[in-house]
């Protein structure tokens, strides 16, 4: 069974072969809403919005704020800087979160004891299988929505892609504080959609630098098209 809810400011997909348990699906979509009403920057009275306005102090905060604080800043240090929640100034994380939120969606349905699922969400996508479910996935064009560049079987694995081309020019790389526009789309293939997630946005950000960045992670892939 697949179900779909616009959460986190975008449709997110939750698909369990053989699952038709409403209630699986009830709680990975409101662990979703729990972590956008915390970590939403788009409304200005979650914690994370309270505390980019320096409303909430950093002693003050819940210990998963904390926790994800301290992942940002263990990213930034593990992609030499282009991953960065600071990039803009105030704190955002949002280039973490995403991917952190569907690996803490995916926890939910293990919790179940689903083990094979795949869920989707803004371009980011975490498959598991515990048999022999193959799961086909899509690399959208760029250029050309219409079209599918590649296409990957994944068994047990992440996706994620970053770009322009779905939300404008969002992406700053954080050492020339100017918008990355260098690729058309990053996406990287590997075992964990947070670090996925993180690798695709400092790629994206490095822009030239990108190749010599995802040479320290062996475990990762990148598929990186470029603007022309």
């Amino acid at each position: 069974m697949r179900h779909v809810k616009q959460i986190m400011s975008m449709p997110i997909g939750v698909d369990i072969p053989g699952c038709d348990d409403e209630a699986v699906f009830k709680a990975v979509f409101d662990r979703l809403r729990q972590i956008d009403e915390r970590f939403s920057t788009y409304k200005p009275e979650s914690e994370v919005s309270r505390f980019a306005r320096s409303v909430l102090a950093k002693k003050d905060l819940s210990e998963e704020l904390k926790d994800v604080i301290k992942a940002c800043e263990e990213a930034k240090k593990a992609t030499d800087g282009y991953f960065s929640a600071w990039a803009g100034g105030q704190f955002q994380p949002s280039g973490y979160v995403k991917g952190w939120a569907i690996a803490e969606a995916g926890k939910v349905i293990e919790r179940y004891a689903y083990g094979t699922y795949c869920i989707g969400a803004g371009g980011d996508i975490l498959a598991k299988s515990d048999g022999d479910k193959v799961w086909n996935i899509g690399i959208q064009d760029p250029k050309d929505k219409q079209k599918i560049l590649n296409r990957l079987s994944i068994t047990n694995g992440a996706v994620a892609t970053s770009g322009n081309y779905e939300r404008g020019a969002h992406i700053i790389n954080p050492k020339t504080k100017k918008t990355a526009d260098y690729w058309a789309s990053v996406t990287i293939t590997g075992p964990d959609i947070i670090t996925a997630d993180v690798l695709a946005t400092a790629a994206f950000a490095a822009g030239k630098n990108a190749s010599n960045l995802l040479k320290e992670h062996k475990s990762y892939q990148a598929i990186l098209i470029p603007k022309s």
